[in-house]
């Protein structure tokens, strides 16, 4: 099971590595984050100052405790939103005026399994550790009036 954890941990950090200073570089951007963060390095042309603020941050939250700890409080609240995009997808191919340039297999039925399957890993995370699975989640809802404070001065 432990090999099979760091796999999937393996797997997924690629993406975390890749995906996450970009979408900090892209706040920046449209000043939802301080601005010092959208710098792109002249030589590499990556977003070097948003890549240091993930290791940061990652630092702490593997400061903070074990791999179970980490999931328990914030790991998860990710599934979340990944069954939100997904039912967000059925909402916009259900629009007239979307056009996709491709179309996956198994649409609608695909994507509804995932956002179920998504769903059903938060709601065992809230059964299987309450107290842990509420602080994660208050700790993404955060996030909302920090957004409409920032929206609200740009």
């Amino acid at each position: 099971m432990s090999a099979l954890v760091m796999m999937s941990s393996f797997g997924a950090l690629t993406g975390i590595v890749l995906t996450g200073p970009r979408l900090y570089y892209s706040m920046a951007r449209d000043g939802l984050a301080p601005r010092w963060i959208d710098y792109v390095h002249p030589r590499f042309r990556t977003p070097s100052r948003a890549i240091l603020l993930q290791a940061a941050w990652s630092a702490v939250l593997a400061a903070t405790g074990a791999y179970r700890e980490l999931f328990t409080r914030v790991v998860y609240t990710e599934w979340l939103f990944f069954g939100m995009m997904a039912g967000g997808l059925i909402l916009l191919r259900r629009r007239p005026d979307y056009a996709p340039s491709y179309r996956a297999w198994g649409f609608p039925v695909v994507p509804i399994v995932f956002m179920l399957s998504a769903f059903t890993i938060v709601v065992n995370q809230f059964i299987s550790t309450p107290l842990q699975a509420a602080t994660g989640l208050g700790l993404v809802a955060l996030g909302v009036p920090i957004y409409y404070l920032l929206d609200a001065r740009r």
